[in-house]
């Protein structure tokens, strides 16, 4: 009887043990060395409200131009960072001229509040457009967003998306279903001039 009362016990303080090593002593998290941390020199940083990024520093309450927005964005969202900024320009516009939703609310794709999905979003709008609590929250958003959207296109045509105009393709109608959208989100892509 006394053996099976310090069972209970015993499994606790395992436990507790466990917890405490942490996840890195059984391989469930990895660990970066220092040397590697300093192959990853372009590392987006954020502190209070401001986001350093190689030798950019920008405010998350301040929108940025399309330049060092899209410097950020190909660290951040990788191989959609063109199709960010190219529907950045369309919906909520270019350098400075920016949208009410935009401004307001940081919505600089025209996303409307995700019902399902993962979000960065804070909320709807009365109209139902999505709130983001910087222009930054919103990047990474519309990257979540296009990498369900790139899944739903493996699943339909069984190969992945060749290039940011055929996914364009895919999202009218979907993301939205006005043909000036799909006609100057194209235009855009066609003559992007960032690096």
């Amino acid at each position: 009887m006394f053996k099976n009362k310090l069972v209970i016990p015993t499994f606790v303080l395992l436990f507790l043990t466990v917890a405490a090593i942490g996840k890195t002593a059984f391989g469930t998290d990895k660990v970066i060395s220092v040397a590697e941390v300093k192959e990853l020199d372009s590392a987006i940083v954020i502190v209070n409200d401001s986001l350093y990024f190689d030798s950019l520093e920008l405010s998350l309450k301040h929108i940025p131009n399309a330049q060092p927005m899209y410097s950020v964005a190909k660290n951040a969202i990788g191989k959609w960072a063109k199709l960010f900024i190219a529907v950045k320009i369309v919906e909520s516009g270019n350098d400075g001229d920016n949208s009410i939703y935009a401004r307001r609310d940081y919505n600089l794709t025209g996303m409307r509040q995700p019902r399902v999905r993962k979000t960065m979003s804070l909320g709807a709008t009365k109209n139902k457009y999505a709130r983001y609590a910087s222009w930054y929250d919103c990047m990474i958003d519309f990257g979540m967003y296009l990498n369900g959207m790139e899944r739903g296109f493996i699943k339909k045509h069984h190969r992945p998306v060749r290039n940011s105009q055929e996914m364009v393709n895919y999202l009218y109608g979907k993301y939205n279903s006005h043909p000036v959208w799909r006609k100057r989100t194209l235009y855009v892509l066609k003559n992007f001039k960032w690096k």
